[in-house]
Formats: C-alpha cells, sequence, structure tokens
C-alpha cells in the first residue's frame, strides 16, 4: 500500500512554521485580507477537522487552523504535552503570522489551550469561543477520553484506504470522496511495519489528560478571571466532557462569560451539530 496524497485536490492552503524548534502546519482557507479567526482542534485530531466548519465562515474570515504539536503534519514533541506548551505554540503562531487581533474558537483540548494563551493575551482577541470543555472535566468524561487515547494507540489501524475512507464518511455524512481524502491525507500515515494506515498523533499526547492535566485544573480556573474579551462557553447537549455545572462555573468566573447549549449534540459537536455550532459562532464573532 502506498501512503495517500495528503492533500489530493485540496481545499485551502497549507502552510509550515518553525516555532520553539518545532515544525508545525496549518491550512488557511478564505481570503487573506479578511479579519482572522483561528481554530483550535482536540486530542488525536488536527486543523482538517474544522474544513467543513470553515466553509461557512470564508465569505468574512480568513480561516487559520493549526496542527498542534504532535498532531496531523506537526513534529512530535516526547515531554512536551502539557497545556503551557500548546499555548506557547499558539502564541508563536500569532506573532508569525502578526495578527494584531483576531477571533479564537477552539474545542475539546483545544479549548484548556485557549484558556492557557488568553490568560495572558486576551487584549489580542476580539472574541473567544470554547467549546464543549473546560478546566476540568466530568468524572465520565476524563475517563472516557483517557480510554479513547490508549484504545487509538492500540488500535492496528486501517488495512485499505477504502476502509479509512469508510470511518471518515461515517464523521462527515454526505461529504464528496474527494473530501473524504483530506480527512486521510492529514490523519493518518503509513505504518511501515504493518502496510496499514494508521493515526498520525504521537502516542505521548496521553499525557495531555495525565497526571500534568490534572496539575492544571487550579491554573486553568484561575486563568478564566484573566480573560476580559467576550467568551462564549459552548456545551453539547449530550457532553460527558463538560457538565453543565462546570459550564455554568466558567461563566461565573469569567469577566465578560455567556453560556449556549447545543441540542442533540455529544462532545463532538461541531461534527454533530456543524450548522447549529457554526451558527452560534458565527452570531457571536458578530457582536
Amino acid at each position: 500500500m502506498t501512503a495517500p496524497d495528503a492533500h489530493p485536490h485540496a481545499t485551502g492552503e497549507d502552510g509550515y512554521l518553525t516555532i520553539h524548534g518545532l515544525r508545525h502546519h496549518y491550512v488557511r482557507w478564505g481570503d487573506v485580507a479578511n479579519d482572522p479567526v483561528v481554530f483550535l482542534h482536540g486530542l488525536m485530531n488536527n486543523g482538517r477537522y474544522w474544513e467543513h466548519i470553515a466553509e461557512r465562515f470564508t465569505d468574512r474570515y480568513s480561516v487559520f487552523a493549526p496542527d498542534l504539536r504532535g498532531h496531523g503534519e506537526s513534529e512530535h514533541a516526547p515531554g512536551g504535552y502539557l497545556v503551557w506548551a500548546f499555548a506557547m505554540d499558539l502564541r508563536g503562531f500569532v506573532e508569525e503570522m502578526d495578527f494584531e487581533s483576531f477571533d479564537l474558537v477552539a474545542h475539546s483540548i483545544g479549548s484548556r489551550v485557549a484558556m492557557s494563551y488568553a490568560r495572558d493575551h486576551s487584549h489580542r482577541l476580539n472574541h473567544l469561543v470554547l467549546a464543549d470543555m473546560g478546566p476540568q472535566m466530568a468524572d465520565q468524561g476524563a475517563r472516557g477520553i483517557r480510554r479513547s487515547t490508549g484504545d487509538a494507540q492500540k488500535t492496528p489501524g486501517f488495512t485499505t484506504e477504502e476502509e479509512a475512507l469508510a470511518h471518515f464518511a461515517t464523521l462527515y455524512p454526505g461529504k464528496p470522496r474527494e473530501f473524504l481524502e483530506r480527512q486521510v491525507g492529514a490523519s493518518l500515515t503509513l505504518d511501515e511495519a504493518t502496510g496499514n494506515l494508521v493515526f498520525r498523533f504521537d502516542p505521548s499526547i496521553h499525557q495531555a489528560t495525565g497526571r500534568g492535566a490534572i496539575a492544571e485544573i487550579p491554573y486553568l480556573w484561575e486563568s478564566l478571571e484573566h480573560i476580559k474579551c467576550p467568551t462564549l462557553v459552548i456545551r453539547a447537549e449530550k457532553s460527558k466532557v463538560l457538565s453543565r455545572e462546570i459550564a455554568e462555573q466558567m461563566v461565573q468566573r469569567l469577566p465578560n462569560g455567556r453560556f449556549i447549549e447545543i441540542p442533540e449534540a455529544g462532545h463532538q459537536v461541531p461534527l454533530h451539530q456543524p450548522d447549529a455550532f457554526s451558527t452560534a459562532v458565527r452570531e457571536f464573532l458578530a457582536e
């Protein structure tokens, strides 16, 4: 089996930067002259996760979606997956892109990164969106994410590209083959030992949900109090990761926070309800 083309018939422009000695990859959609909005993905995903959302924003925004360190085409950084390291990468990305101000939309672990970044840099943010992740996770969700990370490391991957395409078709129903091929190219790589297509992320990213993440909880709660920009906390109605209680506490701690719950969605709310998610974010960014 040959490795799939990373970006067949690609939509969006691929870019590469070196930040803190690591090579980082990002995707940009839309006119670069438009106002920038940065989307941060969650654990075990990559910037292409956002393609179906980005296409709903390019009429008004220049959309940037970096691969977090250890994900997608960004380099692995063994021992470097605590939230402050991700946040330092984001700061470096913003500096390299020379954003005077921008909007930041984050999901899952990306939301923890965004909280850490915004703690000291909310003066650069026009708006901040934190989707289905708080400073701490509901117990059931925390166990589920740790379990899914471990399971993903054990999976043999996909024996054929068609098998991989079928997997992504369940995540992005109704999308054309070309779109699914881009997801396969961005998310998977060829394992020379087995000949299978396996997920690109660094197995060491389990650190992001381990003891280090528990130690970060007080820091992230306190960080919320320093975030001055308008901040929207999005909870998925069926989420096992962000409880309503934690979401409400987040809004209380934020100087300028508000809350919305999206019906009929689980933790992967951008996948489960892309229209409702995009509408909520667009309306908030327009304020």
